[in-house]
């Protein structure tokens, strides 16, 4: 059973980010990325939704910031991984 109690005591909280966040400003086609070679038929591929919009991230890059953000249909979001 998964408990839904959070105990801050388990927490380890700082004032400082332990890694480079992603900040998303701009975006390309998935098939201009493959052109390109910035991506492989390979690569893994970590998927978010909002509405109708659709954000693709490297999961070799997302292991390396672990966290990105951006607007997504207008609204800010933060995707870890």
């Amino acid at each position: 059973m998964v408990s839904t109690n959070f105990d801050a005591n388990r927490a380890w909280l700082s004032d400082e980010d332990l890694f480079q966040r992603l900040n998303v400003k701009d975006s390309q086609s998935l098939k201009d990325a493959m052109e390109e070679g910035r991506l492989q038929k390979k690569d893994e591929l970590l998927v978010i939704k909002r509405g109708a919009e659709v954000h693709a991230f490297s999961t070799f890059q997302m292991a390396y910031h672990h966290t990105a953000q951006g607007k997504l249909a207008g609204e800010p979001y933060l995707v870890a991984f």
